[in-house]
């Protein structure tokens, strides 16, 4: 991590934006954010997660890995289709090499 990295993380953190959220296997610091305090702290940062989430969803939809259902109020609501969930169980059986 770059120094400037660890005063954003730090920063966020302060703020409640940024949540520690455990290791991962190779050692690496796994965050997760709350994204309406980040919409607020910095939004830039928020447009370009969601924006980059927007892509990939929309990505997946056309692959058909996820689809999309709404409730009553028309709020959209991402599940990830059967095909998709054998892909990702396989994957963690049978990881490839890195």
């Amino acid at each position: 991590m770059e120094p400037d990295d660890d005063k954003i993380i730090g920063y966020l953190e302060d703020q409640g934006a940024i949540i520690w959220d455990g290791q991962s296997d190779d050692g690496e610091a796994v965050f997760r954010f709350d994204l309406e305090k980040l919409k607020e702290v910095m939004p830039d940062l928020h447009a370009e997660i969601m924006a980059d989430i927007d892509k990939d969803l929309m990505e997946l939809y056309q692959m058909g890995m996820v689809e999309v259902e709404y409730d009553e109020n028309l709020n959209a609501m991402f599940k990830i289709t059967e095909e998709a969930e054998q892909i990702m169980r396989k994957l963690r059986d049978n990881p490839p090499p890195l």
